[in-house]
């Protein structure tokens, strides 16, 4: 029985490739050009970079909390309002709307699971959104430059969390050690 194969000229030599090396470039090939596609993803009816605080209002109501998120060093970002709920809409946990502060129009939302409720697991992600995602490391983060992406070398073996990035939907999961989410992100862009 003949197994087909792929052929790759490498200075005019030519080698030939197994089906397992062929499908892996294709998934890679495939898994490239999503990441040059980032959509502006819809949520909830909620379009990033569309919809705006009354749009929030109207699908999730007033917000149980309202007011500047934070930076990384724990500072407050005054040209960013963040909307916070409480198991709205069809998920378990706490949503957090990102809008800017002078146009009102929606920056990003966060979707943090309940952890008293049963957890959702990498599979149950794989499951809803198939497996066309690149997928990030922890050190390096899941929109990195190209110059981040360009210095960094991974690790021997998977840091946690590690992030899925969906571009197609415009959507990054962290993912923890026990293959649990830990937080989905929807953005209007990602590296």
């Amino acid at each position: 029985m003949m197994k087909s194969v792929g052929m790759v000229v490498i200075f005019g030599a030519c080698l030939l490739l197994s089906p397992w090396v062929q499908k892996a470039i294709a998934q890679s090939t495939a898994t490239a050009s999503l990441r040059d596609r980032w959509r502006a993803p819809t949520y909830e009816g909620l379009t990033l970079g569309k919809s705006k605080r009354p749009d929030v209002e109207r699908v999730f109501g007033r917000p149980a909390w309202s007011g500047h998120p934070e930076d990384t060093y724990d500072n407050p970002v005054p040209s960013l309002i963040s909307y916070e709920y409480e198991n709205v809409g069809a998920f378990d946990g706490r949503t957090v709307i990102i809008m800017d502060r002078r146009t009102e129009v929606v920056a990003e939302i966060y979707l943090y699971p309940d952890y008293r409720k049963p957890p959702i697991t990498l599979k149950d992600i794989l499951a809803r959104y198939g497996d066309l995602y690149t997928e990030r490391d922890s050190a390096l983060g899941p929109c990195p430059t190209a110059q981040e992406r360009s210095r960094y070398r991974p690790p021997p073996r998977r840091e946690f969390p590690f992030f899925m990035l969906y571009p197609g939907r415009g959507m990054y999961i962290s993912i923890d050690s026990e293959l649990k989410v830990q937080e989905i992100v929807f953005l209007r862009g990602c590296a």
